[in-house]
C-alpha cells in the first residue's frame, strides 16, 4: 500500500482507540495489540499498562522540547504513524516484561535492536514497534 499521509498527520478515521484512552494507533496496530494485551489478561488478570501511542506531530515536538534528545524529532518518530506504543514499568519489567518479551512476537511487536541495551540508541524498554508495518514503511521509503 503507497503511503500517502505524513509522519504526525495520521486521520482520524485510521486510528483506533485502544482500552487506556487517550491512547490510539493505527488500526491494524491496534487490533494486533487487542490480541496481545487478551493473552496478557488472561495470564495476569489486568490489561497491559499503557503511557503512550499515536502521537501528532505537535505532540512530538513538545515532548522534544521537554525531554530533549531522548525523544525523536519531530515527524521521526514511529508513534507519529500509529505504529509504536510506551508501556508503563509494571508491564514492560519483571515478570510481566518476561512475559512481553516471550510473546510479543507471535503479535508483530517489539521492542526495537535501537531502544535495547547496547542499542544504537537510547536505552527504551518501553518502547514497542508494530514491526511488519515499520518494516513495510522502510522498503517503501516513508519511514
Amino acid at each position: 500500500m503507497r503511503q500517502t499521509r505524513t509522519n504526525g498527520r495520521v486521520p482520524d478515521s485510521e486510528l483506533c482507540d485502544l482500552w487506556q484512552r487517550p491512547y490510539r494507533d493505527r488500526a491494524d496496530a491496534a487490533e494486533s495489540l487487542f490480541s496481545l494485551n487478551a493473552l496478557y489478561v488472561a495470564r495476569f488478570g489486568e490489561p497491559m499498562c499503557l503511557s503512550s501511542g499515536y502521537r501528532s506531530y505537535e505532540e512530538q515536538a513538545a515532548l522534544r522540547r521537554k525531554k530533549g534528545g531522548i525523544a525523536a524529532p519531530a515527524g521521526l518518530s514511529n508513534h507519529g504513524w500509529g505504529l509504536a506504543v510506551d508501556f508503563c514499568s509494571e508491564t514492560y519489567a519483571g515478570e510481566r516484561g518476561d512475559w512481553l518479551w516471550a510473546n510479543a512476537a507471535t503479535f508483530g511487536w517489539e521492542n526495537p535492536e535501537w531502544a535495547r541495551k547496547g542499542g544504537s540508541g537510547y536505552y527504551e524498554p518501553w518502547h514497542w514497534e508494530y514491526k511488519s508495518a515499520v518494516e513495510a514503511m522502510k522498503e517503501a521509503g516513508t519511514s
